[in-house]
């Protein structure tokens, strides 16, 4: 499990090269589960450039409830939420029977703790995000998951 902010600051001659190459994420199904506000909003307006079909949910409970009846290609987590934490959604989503117990989940958290991302990682998720972000590493993560060739 990977986070794209710790590697390092590409230069962004070879930031605009992989953005140029990155696969087109439009008409994906994406579930983002986010109690803030704002970053609800973020999320929303940075991946509706995108063109992906979008659902947000505030908190883990909803998250797994969605996850359970609904069909997404990916899955982006906040960790600490009400309700029920990312990470309990997470396991319960792993656990379940249900369309999206095996779609990657990229953790969305403003924790980078190694701790953290060792935690994310035991509770089922496939990659790491750390807030704040920029828009290309978001999506660079997103297309990795996605799209990368194992």
């Amino acid at each position: 499990m990977t986070n794209p902010n710790s590697l390092g600051q590409n230069d962004l001659a070879k930031r605009q090269a992989r953005q140029r190459h990155r696969p087109s994420l439009a008409g994906l199904r994406v579930l983002v589960a986010e109690d803030v506000e704002m970053v609800r909003d973020l999320l929303t307006i940075l991946l509706s450039r995108e063109k992906v079909v979008l659902t947000t949910v505030i908190d883990g409970a909803q998250a797994l409830a969605m996850a359970e009846t609904q069909e997404f290609d990916i899955i982006l987590m906040d960790m600490n939420m009400p309700v029920m934490s990312g990470f309990e959604a997470t396991r319960r989503i792993r656990l379940s029977e249900g369309p999206c117990a095996n779609v990657p989940i990229l953790a969305l958290t403003a924790n980078a703790s190694k701790a953290e991302v060792a935690q994310c990682g035991r509770a089922g998720m496939d990659g790491h995000v750390a807030k704040p972000f920029t828009p290309a590493v978001l999506m660079d993560a997103i297309a990795d998951l996605l799209f990368s060739e194992e």
